[in-house]
């Protein structure tokens, strides 16, 4: 018998060194969108720029009118106007006083006290009178009738300044007359006169 021998040749394998990376490959493609959680919230991004002003626009409602600002001074006096016509002259009632301003010119008739229609009752006249301190009767009947009756004002003034002192006092008045002019007038809410008038006198206005 033959013995027959196999030859195995042993092989090695040899290994060298590893290679330079190789490039990119191509992007792939887009991912699904993510699913957003709302538990879970980033931190805030930078403020923006400021953005552009807008329109201007249209103007708000009037506001309430604010509080009075203080007095100015008194202007000078004016010149004095003609005198008037001789003869001529007119009449005035001062209230709240027995005598008249010492104006030239100017002279009292007579003093009394003011008089009116009860606050309470209707029909009676609505202008005041200085009735006179010695009237004169005629002939006249003292009872009772259904008439017009006059009553005596007073101040109703209570703590309010400046009138506080005159509170429930009677109401006095003057018939003055002035024979340099020949006009009269009442202004309300005023102490000054116009241009060329003269001021005969000035005060508070009461009413009833």
């Amino acid at each position: 018998a033959n013995n027959s021998s196999g030859i195995c040749p042993h092989l090695e394998l040899l290994r060298g060194r590893d290679g330079r990376d190789g490039r990119d490959g191509m992007p792939g493609p887009p991912g699904p969108p993510g699913v957003i959680d709302p538990a879970i919230q980033g931190p805030p991004g930078p403020p923006g720029e400021q953005g552009h002003s807008g329109p201007l626009g249209p103007p708000g409602p009037s506001g309430p009118p604010g509080p009075s600002g203080p007095r100015g001074s008194s202007g000078p006096r004016g010149v004095a106007g003609p005198p008037g016509v001789a003869g001529g002259g007119v009449t005035y009632v001062r209230w709240g006083r027995t005598t008249c301003p010492s104006t030239p010119g100017t002279g009292l008739v007579y003093k009394g006290r003011a008089a009116g229609s009860h606050y309470q009752h209707s029909g009676g006249g609505a202008s005041k009178l200085c009735l006179p301190d010695d009237p004169d009767y005629l002939s006249y009947d003292s009872s009772d009738f259904q008439g017009g009756r006059l009553y005596g004002v007073e101040y109703e003034a209570e703590s309010r300044q400046p009138l506080s002192s005159v509170d429930d006092h009677n109401a006095p008045c003057a018939v003055c007359y002035t024979s340099t002019r020949g006009t009269v007038l009442v202004i309300p809410a005023k102490i000054l006169c116009p241009s060329a008038w003269t001021r005969e006198y000035y005060g508070y206005l009461m009413t009833e």
